[in-house]
């Protein structure tokens, strides 16, 4: 098996191409795996599901680069900030995560590998006092599902 030229899997069963793409784009190994949170590529507005132009786009490149390297088993999880009540900010985090889990499903990666998660305002990254904190509040994280 040394003579086939593929590198040992990581911990995780991650190859080292599959651990060196996922850095090279921005993803941070934590206690839930491999986490791209797009809270500083990826804001939506007050109130909006809507991905557009330079979001669409960074979601794209990133699809593309995991599927380059045969990751496709992703959970995507939407969040939102403290406004509105839990009903319809479960709602709202869902619609973000079904926006984003859409355009990488457009670029290959097939829906079944796909799961989507609407988490409300449960897990905030900052504080929900602030403006710029709630903005960083509305955000989708991309997390690699173990194989």
């Amino acid at each position: 098996l040394s003579a086939c030229g593929t590198p040992p899997a990581k911990p995780g069963g991650l190859s080292a191409a599959q651990v060196s793409t996922l850095q090279e784009n921005g993803f941070q190994q934590t206690d839930d795996g491999w986490e791209l949170s797009f809270a500083d590529k990826l804001l939506f507005e007050s109130d909006s599901a809507t991905l557009a132009g330079k979001s669409r786009a960074a979601v794209e490149k990133i699809g593309k680069a995991l599927l380059s390297v045969g990751i496709e088993r992703l959970r995507v999880e939407g969040h939102t900030d403290n406004v509105g009540s839990d009903a319809y900010n479960n709602k709202l985090s869902l619609a973000r995560a079904e926006a984003v889990a859409g355009v990488l499903n457009s670029v290959g990666i097939a829906s079944s590998n796909l799961t989507v998660l609407g988490l409300g305002k449960s897990k905030p990254v900052a504080d929900n006092a602030t403006a710029s904190g709630r903005m960083e509040n509305r955000r989708v994280t991309i997390i690699v599902s173990a194989p």
